[in-house]
């Protein structure tokens, strides 16, 4: 394996790269810590703390502080982020659970609704639930119907993410859209 193949598959792994780093901090992770000691009840802090620390590898901690979010705030955006860092944590079933309560939540009517319900089927390799969902994702926001806006879609987003979605992207490109 090449170096950049072997750092491309740490990427892809969750929680992989710093795992074994157990005290690495961020400049965004210290500012994070200081807005709960600022505000303790800010479900949003908690959040975003816990998404930094899964993407950091520190999975104990990242869900505490998701736990402690989705006590603060139970609605169907905090439970949308929460299984968002779940999904980072390669805890794909718990990422599920949060990403279908939010959508229950939200009754199907939020934007993200469909897309993350891809992301955690892709993970639980439930292809089937995973290109219906990422039919209803299209058929709501269209620029994922067409690979060069979805990839500018997902630009911003973890490698994994973007690994997950691009997967079954070109999975119903191929096999389901019309």
């Amino acid at each position: 394996m090449t170096t950049r193949s072997i750092i491309a598959a740490l990427l892809l792994t969750p929680g992989a790269v710093l795992a074994a780093e157990p005290n690495f901090t961020t400049p965004k992770l210290e500012n994070l810590t200081k807005q709960i000691a600022a505000h303790p009840d800010s479900a949003q802090a908690y959040s975003n703390r816990g998404y930094t620390l899964a993407l950091l590898g520190r999975k104990e901690q990242a869900r505490a502080d998701l736990k402690k979010a989705v006590e603060l705030q139970d609605d169907a955006p905090m439970r949308n982020r929460v299984g968002w860092a779940y999904f980072n944590l390669g805890d794909y079933e718990e990422a599920i659970r949060h990403f279908e309560e939010s959508a229950k939540k939200s009754d199907f009517s939020a934007h993200y609704d469909y897309y993350s319900l891809v992301l955690g089927y892709w993970g639980t390799k439930d292809l089937e639930r995973a290109l219906k969902n990422y039919q209803l994702a299209a058929e709501k926001d269209p620029r994922l119907a067409e690979f060069k806006s979805l990839d500018e879609r997902t630009a911003e987003w973890t490698p994994l993410e973007r690994k997950a979605m691009h997967e079954i992207y070109v999975l119903w490109s191929k096999a389901w859209k019309l």
